[in-house]
């Protein structure tokens, strides 16, 4: 499906732009357009842009990341080349929501910096934006379609806001604290009014919108109505393109892992309350009451680390479980893991932990939300429990703790789905033919 007209003269929705021509324009620059910097390796954000970048990259196309910075910088890397813009506003917190929640203000900036970087060349031009940041590159294919260029604009979207700040504030206990309630209710009031206006405007002036998940294109029809033409997009995490035996199990497990014979739970999770941290720890604190052997490591930071932390250390778990903070590489983790468990209460698409424990060939146990059913089959490659149920959580694990055999089951199925599904060859062949679907193509393409 294409709309007719260009920006220019474009009034309403749906979409910017004109469709290019099918036979595509022979160009390797694909302009991408973030909230920070891909390459920092903090936060599902950064990550989701990166493993898009690389696929790009690998498809024969030389991405041109931009994103608000305190000052102007441009950088290579190994997927091409990032440009920081200089803002007003920029996130010094990748895992900030305020600061997330502040995308409309980055746009001018933005956009400005895209449409010098073009000047003077024709085109046409893809500007891909992602999540809330996707109403950044609409804004900006708007600014080059002014400027006589032209352009379209693709948008990557996974959970609309108002409904991930939802269920964070519906996370949030009583025992974390006023400050922390008055927080989440805060930015939950400030999505709903003012962020969730400029993505309703990416849902329907994007040419295309490309969801990885059902689950998410029901979530945004439902927030935002009919919009933009959407399409599934398959993805991979960005470990998939460093795929240099990840899938071999680690003997031994990284420095401060508890150590003993019982089998290793491992969770790769942010500590905020929509991701059920403290489902899993009193799902283990059980266990252990119940004396099934086991040792546990979750890894990753958040403002509830702390918190999750006294919990743990209240359930008795101290000496069995261990919560890192943050790690720069969580696959020594998930190497040497004998489970993988995603507790969540909530995913809006999916999630890159499980997708890098399908990749490490973990046995895997988690929530039945969202888009994870879509990428694991109960009892097949994954054994999924109902979200905060911390009983049905401690049965699942259970089985697979003192079942080695169902272990190996599961923890095959799960590489063998990475392959099939997940792995860098198969997302740098979906991102070329979406380009192409938009007209555009690398040099060597025919």
């Amino acid at each position: 499906m294409t709309h007719e007209g260009d920006l220019a003269h474009h009034d309403g929705p749906p979409g910017i732009g004109t469709a290019l021509p099918a036979r595509g324009h022979h160009s390797s620059e694909v302009i991408m357009v973030a909230g920070r910097d891909p390459r920092d390796g903090k936060g599902g954000h950064a990550s989701y842009v990166l493993a898009h970048a690389l696929a790009a990259h690998r498809a024969g196309f030389e991405p041109r990341v931009f994103f608000p910075g305190a000052t102007a910088a441009v950088a290579e890397s190994e997927f091409g080349t990032v440009h920081q813009v200089r803002s007003v506003v920029f996130g010094p917190d990748p895992a900030n929501g305020l600061w997330k929640q502040l995308v409309a203000l980055t746009a001018p900036a933005v956009s400005a910096a895209v449409g010098r970087f073009l000047a003077g060349r024709p085109g046409p031009h893809l500007v891909h934006g992602f999540g809330t940041y996707a109403y950044v590159g609409v804004v900006t294919a708007r600014r080059l379609v002014r400027a006589g260029l032209r352009a379209v604009a693709l948008s990557s979207v996974y959970t609309p806001v108002e409904h991930e700040y939802a269920s964070r504030a519906r996370g949030i206990d009583p025992a974390h604290g006023l400050w922390m309630r008055a927080r989440y209710r805060t930015e939950l009031w400030w999505a709903r009014w003012f962020v969730a206006r400029c993505e309703r405007l990416a849902h329907q002036r994007s040419q295309l919108v490309a969801v990885n998940y059902e689950s998410s294109r029901r979530l945004f029809l439902a927030a935002y109505g009919p919009g933009a033409p959407s399409r599934k997009l398959p993805y991979a995490s960005k470990a998939a393109f460093a795929d240099d035996g990840r899938g071999a199990r680690l003997e031994g497990a990284p420095s401060g892992v508890p150590a003993g014979p019982a089998p290793l739970i491992v969770s790769v999770s942010r500590h905020d309350p929509r991701k059920g941290l403290d489902v899993l720890l009193h799902a283990l604190a059980d266990l252990r009451i119940r004396g099934v052997p086991f040792r546990a490591c979750l890894t990753s930071s958040g403002p509830l680390l702390s918190a999750h932390r006294r919990l743990a250390s209240r359930l008795g778990l101290d000496g069995v479980t261990v919560l890192t903070g943050w790690v720069p590489d969580p696959f020594p983790y998930l190497r040497a893991a004998d489970v993988f468990v995603l507790p969540s209460l909530q995913e809006g698409s999916g999630s890159l932990a499980l997708l890098e424990a399908l990749q490490a060939g973990c046995a895997v146990v988690a929530s039945d939300i969202d888009g994870v059913p879509e990428d694991v089959v109960h009892g097949e490659s994954a054994l999924l429990v109902p979200s905060s149920d911390a009983a049905a959580l401690g049965r699942a694990l259970e089985a697979v703790l003192v079942d080695a055999g169902l272990r190996t089951r599961l923890a095959r199925a799960a590489r063998a789905t990475f392959e099939t599904r997940f792995s860098a060859d198969v997302f740098a062949a979906a991102i070329r033919d979406v380009y192409a679907d938009l007209g555009v193509r690398p040099p060597q393409s025919t």
